[in-house]
């Protein structure tokens, strides 16, 4: 029996363990959507991503139907793409589970065998263990289908063609001189079809292996289309436009392409970058594979411009990277995602947005502050609110600067508004029942002095109120 000391068994045993992990129940659709959002695909054992993915096609589908105009032929049009795709979901479940039981019971018995780059189990069951870039897959056979995807967008051809130009110079190749894209992202594969809209064939080729279970590998042609570029004049005609102050093409190359931190768009560090192999045909070189084209919130503002209808569709369809352009330019998203994300209490004091800060030491204090990364801005915010009859302190914290209000004026505001009065008080009331020991001794402290603020009814934690209870906004 050929074994390979190169390959790492325990790590292959892991992931196939966790792809066969029990599912306790059916994918609810709000933690379905919420995946995409932050990640773009699908991730974890195999009978909750396959269902998942059947979840995340029809509310799609529905979605498109109630959102755009359409005629009842592309309604139909559109019902045979979701129930084509469902098939397709069902046969390749049916298969990666067989795959996986087998593959799994190989490894963890040691009667596997390795031969090139394929582990095989005793009947005849067999996976890539070694195809760079790839991470460990089991292929998937005969789960494919032609289908229709129908004009959803409206758009003039020459608008069209600049989306599909952004597609092309990222993530589209070609497949006998037609445009087809490969992809686990369930978002993707929907704008993308929007794109090169018409006759689709579509293929579960591939269930890959991840360290939290495995992913589904879709691959389509868009077989109503000819391939017109190459990728190298995509890349080019993307330059050009940017220079022309064109961002169509920007957008799709940067939803193939892009880079999404997010954290820093949370922190208001604005940079598009893109991830390319030939970087410095798009800007600025900043990482061996990575162009930065743009910084500041505008180069944001003005791809959310540039997508016209198109960000119609990626708003509807959760799509990752789009909730990073929404976090740029939406001040009422942003503090929304804000409170759902950290599970924090969100002020908006004087117009600010704030954070509630229960600070366990000295006593305990209860503060909003607000993290910036000029001393500009940080006095400009400071400015605000000592035009509402506030006393805000500036202080540097590492590399940001933090404005703050003290207990003192935060009280003041609670005792002149209902909001935030309520707000304070479920926040405090979370940290007194989930807190750390000195963060519960803190905050029933705080309570307990004002208890005429915060009567005992106040104790109710974070999950019995909807999030508009915890975003307060001062009169």
């Amino acid at each position: 029996m050929e074994k390979n000391a190169a390959v790492d068994m325990e790590g292959l045993g892991r992931r196939l363990e966790l792809a066969l992990k029990p599912v306790a129940s059916p994918p609810a659709l709000e933690e379905v959507l919420e995946q995409v959002s932050r990640r773009g695909a699908l991730r974890g054992p195999v009978d909750w991503v396959f269902p998942a993915w059947i979840a995340y096609v029809e509310y799609a589908v529905q979605r498109i139907i109630e959102t755009f105009p359409l005629t009842e032929e592309e309604k139909k049009q559109l019902i045979h793409f979701r129930d084509a795709l469902k098939r397709l979901l069902l046969e390749a479940w049916r298969q990666a589970r067989n795959k996986l039981t087998a593959l799994y019971k190989a490894v963890a018995e040691d009667t596997y065998r390795i031969e090139g780059s394929r582990l095989y189990a005793p009947d005849g069951t067999w996976m890539y263990i070694d195809r760079f870039p790839f991470p460990p897959f089991i292929p998937i056979h005969g789960a494919s289908a032609e289908t229709y995807f129908p004009d959803i967008l409206r758009l003039p051809h020459e608008r069209l063609e600049l989306l599909q130009l952004g597609w092309r110079a990222s993530d589209e190749f070609e497949n006998k001189g037609r445009p087809a894209m490969g992809t686990t992202q369930p978002w993707q594969l929907v704008a993308w079809a929007a794109a090169r809209h018409g006759e689709l064939r579509i293929r579960i080729n591939r269930v890959n292996l991840t360290r939290e279970g495995i992913s589904v590998h879709t691959y389509v042609v868009a077989k109503s289309w000819e391939q017109k570029w190459s990728k190298d004049k995509a890349i080019d005609l993307v330059a050009e436009s940017i220079r022309r102050g064109e961002w169509a093409l920007l957008l799709t190359m940067w939803l193939g392409d892009g880079e999404t931190k997010r954290e820093e768009i949370l922190h208001s560090n604005y940079k598009l970058a893109i991830t390319a192999k030939e970087p410095w045909r798009l800007g600025s070189s900043i990482a061996a594979r990575r162009a930065l084209v743009a910084t500041g919130k505008e180069a944001f503002v003005r791809l959310r411009e540039a997508a016209g209808a198109y960000g119609k569709l990626l708003d509807l369809l959760s799509a990752h990277k789009w909730v990073v352009v929404r976090l740029a330019t939406d001040d009422a998203f942003r503090m929304a995602y804000k409170l759902r994300a950290e599970k924090r209490c969100i002020l908006a004091v004087a117009g600010v947005e704030m954070y509630l800060h229960l600070v366990s030491s000295g006593g305990g204090s209860l503060r909003a502050e607000r993290y910036v990364r000029s001393v500009e801005e940080a006095l400009a915010i400071a400015g605000r609110l000592e035009s509402a009859g506030l006393r805000p302190n500036v202080v540097r914290a590492g590399d940001y600067y933090m404005v703050y209000v003290a207990t003192a004026d935060l009280l003041r505001l609670a005792e002149r508004d209902e909001t935030i009065r309520r707000a304070v008080a479920l926040y405090l009331a979370e940290k007194a029942r989930s807190g750390t020991q000195r963060q519960r001794e803190a905050a029933r402290k705080i309570m307990q002095r004002h208890s005429s603020l915060f009567p005992p009814t106040g104790f109710i934690t974070y999950a019995q109120h909807s999030s508009s209870a915890l975003t307060a906004h001062t009169l």
